[in-house]
């Protein structure tokens, strides 16, 4: 498998790491130099889609490319500069010093790091400085850094991980050391990044079965031979779902009574997004509920059980939900622009088994608290969560309570006027 491979840094930098990566078969190098830093963003989106995987030279250009949103945490990495690439670093200063002591400003680096390298090598000659910090910040700063220690004694050398520090500090005078990333820690990010584009290629190769139901009753089902009606809803259900299938490149299947499957593969399905406006079409134009569940598998037998289960899940929710059911059987809703919503695995009550909410539902319920991080929560932020009334919210929170999934917590006073709403928290979950 062929990895495009978007290397990004100054000059330097980029030659040293295409010059390691030349050496693996699998990668296609692209090259991407700049001057500047801030330069990196405005490159770096002019070759998306030629790109699979983007390596940057360090902390600085990654941290302003994502904060820039044009590259996403799954797909770009920088070697590390902790381990030998400073340690290396330090030794070459103290061979070159004529000191037997080491006083160094440090940036980017974090202490904790530092302290602990201190302490595991018995550096005791050595005395560290840093500025810390996360993502980026402008090279002025870093510049006065360095400036300021050396100036006020605090440290007889600098240390900068970013090339426009090290060339400001040396046109000032102050003696400095650039902290490279090693050989060794170049080759191992590769290998990390080969290791990560095998896996999402795998993946995205794994057998898919979306899975579309109409809920029609018993009495539609015996109609629907002979209901012009419910032939054209059926149609309209049919000819949009064909065009689903079409885009996805996937083989369309109509299993009879408003049940129908479509086989692709993960990839197909995920680079279009969750098909809720499907949903939404079918409502509007055939004024028929359309349920969706899509389940991934390692062979075709496991996805068409995992998409059976995920349907399951789907009609239990009660609300126009895509259900997700993976190759491991972890049960996840489609969020709607968002990442997938895991549901809660757990081993409910007898008594809770009994009540009329389904274990789907409970399940959706306990994913939504831990999504909005809510520990405690009431009927009115229920409701918000399934979009439902609060009446019904009240009612899910009473059968709950009921069958030991939850219990009371306290109550919290809305300002209105009106009696303080109850507030309950779960007594079991994961």
């Amino acid at each position: 498998m062929n990895i495009r491979l978007g290397v990004v840094g100054p000059e330097d930098s980029v030659s040293q790491i295409v010059e390691i990566a030349s050496g693996y078969q699998n990668f296609t190098v692209i090259p991407i130099t700049y001057t500047h830093v801030t330069e990196a963003p405005a490159l770096v989106q002019a070759q998306i889609g030629m790109v699979d995987q983007w390596l940057f030279s360090g902390q600085a250009p990654y941290s302003i490319c994502i904060e820039a949103n044009v590259v996403s945490e799954k797909a770009a990495w920088f070697p590390p500069l902790q381990g030998s690439s400073l340690l290396g670093t330090f030794l070459e200063a103290l061979y070159q010093s004529e000191e037997k002591v080491l006083s160094v400003s440090l940036d980017t680096i974090s202490p904790e790091y530092t302290n602990w390298l201190i302490s595991e090598f018995s550096l005791k000659y050595l005395t560290i400085d840093t500025f810390f910090y996360p993502g980026h910040v402008a090279h002025d700063t870093l510049v006065h850094y360095h400036k300021e220690a050396y100036d006020s004694g605090k440290s007889t050398l600098a240390f900068t991980c970013i090339r426009g520090v090290y060339k400001a500090l040396i046109e000032l005078g102050v003696p400095c050391y650039r902290v490279r990333p090693a050989e060794p820690v170049i080759r191992e990010t590769l290998a990390r990044i080969q290791d990560h584009a095998n896996y999402l290629f795998y993946k995205k190769a794994q057998i898919a079965v979306v899975g579309a139901e109409v809920p029609f009753s018993l009495s539609e089902r015996k109609e629907i031979t002979y209901s012009y009606k419910l032939k054209h809803q059926e149609l309209i259900v049919r000819k949009r779902l064909l065009e689903y299938a079409e885009s996805l490149q996937g083989s369309f299947l109509e299993v009879g009574n408003g049940h129908f499957e479509i086989y692709t593969t993960r990839g197909e399905i995920e680079e279009q997004g969750w098909p809720y406006e499907i949903i939404e079409d079918i409502r509007q134009s055939a004024k028929l509920q359309l349920f969706i569940g899509i389940g991934y598998g390692r062979t075709a037998i496991a996805a068409e059980r995992h998409v059976q289960m995920a349907l399951d899940y789907s009609k239990q929710s009660g609300n126009p939900t895509i259900v997700l059911v993976d190759e491991e059987k972890r049960v996840m809703e489609a969020g709607r622009g968002e990442d997938p919503l895991h549901y809660a695995q757990m081993q409910l009550s007898d008594a809770a088994t009994k009540t009329a909410i389904s274990p789907a539902a409970i399940a959706r319920i306990i994913a939504k608290a831990k999504q909005q991080n809510r520990e405690h929560f009431s009927s009115s932020e229920l409701a918000q969560w399934l979009q439902s009334t609060e009446r019904n919210a009240r009612r899910i929170l009473q059968e709950l309570e009921r069958g030991g999934v939850i219990e009371q917590s306290g109550e919290e006073q809305s300002g209105k006027r009106g009696r303080p709403k109850r507030v309950y928290r779960f007594i079991t979950q994961n």
